[in-house]
């Protein structure tokens, strides 16, 4: 199926010997221009011949798209075989990945104190932290995707932010006040200023990377998990 310009959608054949392959994610036919532009042309838009390749494209109901467009693989479906993407897709979707499994220090039972230093950690398992694979099979090809864990972003409900491309490492009494430090693979901030209840989010982005039907790509995924934490006043006892 293709979209006009409209946003309305037509039947297409999925081959033309004019225009080449039918690319249903760009709603584009694309066609290996032969021979290929010279090396200055920028179309190639920095990458190298042999890099990649120039494909001309044709788009049905879109006449302001299309045109030259560098690959570095072959557009979608080019070729009559099964879109690699797409399957890379449902590989992720086999992996059930996962936000973080937060872990924090004061616990979310518990309640902090204004000033001491807040301690957060991923634990690990191959649905938080990767890496982590499967694969996608269609018309007799494979594709493998793997997984690993790129960044977390710790939003500490105040406006803090942290950004934390390690697990981090689980809080001990042994640690006792000390700030947690990224340059020994800690994660965490140095406190809330105030009283109150906060909502501790966690953005996982997820790095994948995939092979198969003599091609390779990269993409990338998010997972989101959420953890409250009550932040109290320092109580002086026996004055």
């Amino acid at each position: 199926m293709a979209r006009d310009g409209s946003g309305g959608q037509f039947e297409v054949p999925c081959h033309d010997e004019e225009s080449g392959w039918f690319d249903q994610s760009s709603s584009c036919y694309w066609r290996l221009l032969e021979p290929q532009p010279p090396a200055e042309d920028p179309v190639w838009a920095g990458h190298a011949p042999g890099d990649g390749a120039i494909y001309n494209g044709q788009c049905p109901g879109q006449p302001l798209n299309g045109g030259f467009r560098w690959w570095q693989n072959p557009p979608p479906g080019y070729g009559g075989g099964p879109n690699l993407e797409a399957l890379a897709q449902q590989a992720v979707t086999k992996m059930r990945l996962l936000g973080a499994d937060i872990g924090i220090a004061p616990n979310p039972g518990g309640t902090g104190t204004v000033g001491i230093p807040i301690w957060v950690w991923n634990g690990s398992s191959p649905q938080t932290t990767g890496p982590t694979s499967a694969s996608a099979t269609a018309l007799g090809v494979t594709v493998t995707a793997t997984a690993t864990v790129q960044n977390v972003v710790w939003n500490f409900g105040n406006g803090t932010t942290v950004s934390c491309p390690f697990p981090g490492v689980p809080y001990s009494p042994a640690f006792g006040l000390t700030p947690p430090s990224k340059a020994n693979g800690q994660c965490g901030t140095a406190g809330y200023s105030r009283v109150g209840e906060y909502t501790v989010t966690a953005t996982t982005t997820w790095a994948v990377h995939w092979v198969g039907g003599g091609q390779q790509g990269d993409l990338t995924t998010t997972r989101t998990s959420q953890v409250p934490v009550r932040i109290g006043e320092l109580q002086v006892v026996g004055q």
